[in-house]
């Protein structure tokens, strides 16, 4: 999936709901500053032209406490926005995780798939999740859609650009390891037929990724 589509889908819903918090917030801070205005104005009457009748020090409770609620909901509402902020940064931090294991998963089967032998699985795999650790392709990763990330390092390493069938192990070995929801609804997925060997080559283990 288009990971710019998926912020956009998951970011939607919650403009509406941020813009009427922040709303709130500005009709609080108004009122905030409407119960400060009248207390200041009970308290000038009552020091300079008093009523008679008139109980000012109940008159300035009601209306501190008025403005202690007022206050109180203000608080709340500004904690509820930044509880749904820290929500959506998560997210976005889990998707972005998301997709840079899809994409290391991808080169792992790249390398899986290329190598002849178990000890050229090891060094291919090492060399793959050292690769993908450095800053120039963890930013490649970050700005790119999976397909077109496992395009690029597969020509920056060497490795055949059979993109859809890396991405789809990299799903498969996902699925397996609870990343995403079984496809079929098996509880045990198969796994990915391997491709047929070459006459006289040893197949290789594959590469411990866990």
């Amino acid at each position: 999936m288009d990971k710019a589509q998926t912020d956009q889908t998951s970011e939607a819903p919650a403009a509406p709901q941020e813009e009427r918090t922040a709303r709130h917030l500005r009709m609080l801070a108004e009122a905030a500053e409407i119960h400060m205005e009248v207390m200041k104005a009970t308290r000038t009457e009552a020091v300079e032209a008093p009523q008679p009748g008139v109980d000012y020090p109940q008159r300035i409770a009601v209306i501190a406490r008025s403005l202690r609620l007022t206050l109180l909901l203000e608080q709340k509402f500004a904690g509820q926005r930044e509880e749904r902020r820290k929500a959506a940064a998560k997210r976005e931090a889990a998707q972005e995780d998301w997709h840079a294991l899809r994409v290391k998963l991808a080169m792992l089967a790249a390398a899986y798939e290329s190598s002849e032998d178990g000890e050229e699985v090891h060094r291919r795999a090492t060399e793959v999740c050292e690769r993908v650790e450095r800053p120039e392709v963890a930013e490649l990763v970050e700005a790119s859609r999976a397909e077109v990330a496992v395009a690029a390092l597969c020509r920056r390493w060497g490795y055949p650009p059979t993109v859809e069938r890396w991405l789809e192990m990299a799903d498969e070995a996902m699925e397996e390891l609870g990343f995403l929801p079984s496809q079929d609804g098996e509880d045990d997925p198969e796994p990915p037929e391997p491709r047929s060997a070459a006459p006289g080559r040893r197949r290789p283990k594959p590469p411990d990724t866990g």
